[in-house]
């Protein structure tokens, strides 16, 4: 796991807004557009997600187009959390339909962009996603 690019610069500021940056990907996952938003990653960049899962590569490059094919249709809204140097934290949530069971989907995820000019070099997921109308036993802690 890369965990930064900050060694190549002691104080990394961000190059965008970063309110705007997060309105801008979310556009982009609302609009589907598998082209759009791998472009917004570099050559080297780094997706890193569920039980150590990673994209990097054409894996990266397709992931976006792969992910709209699995969930046509995918709604969803970005809120922008914070930053700090040239990451920036953000939440989702969204809903779609699960193309095997036909269930209508819930998610909500936290992610962190790290980026390196305009671009994002390193992104992490955490999520969750449950069937609609079914309510999880509440165990009091989640260690999903």
């Amino acid at each position: 796991m890369k965990l930064s690019d900050d060694n190549n610069n002691e104080d990394p500021v961000l190059s965008v807004d970063p309110v705007a940056f997060i309105c801008e990907v979310e556009k982009i996952w609302q609009a589907r557009d598998g082209a759009m938003a791998a472009a917004g990653y570099t050559e080297d960049a780094v997706v890193y997600y569920g039980q150590g899962q990673s994209h990097t590569g054409e894996s990266l490059r397709n992931w976006p187009t792969r992910w709209f094919e699995y969930a046509p249709d995918l709604s969803i809204t970005k809120t922008y959390r914070g930053h700090h140097g040239n990451c920036i934290a953000g939440t989702w949530e969204s809903r779609y339909t699960h193309p095997e069971t036909g269930k209508r989907m819930i998610e909500r995820g936290a992610e962190l962009f790290y980026l390196r000019g305009e671009k994002v070099y390193e992104h992490h997921m955490w999520q969750h996603s449950w069937p609609e109308n079914e309510v999880p036993k509440d165990a009091g802690f989640s260690t999903d």
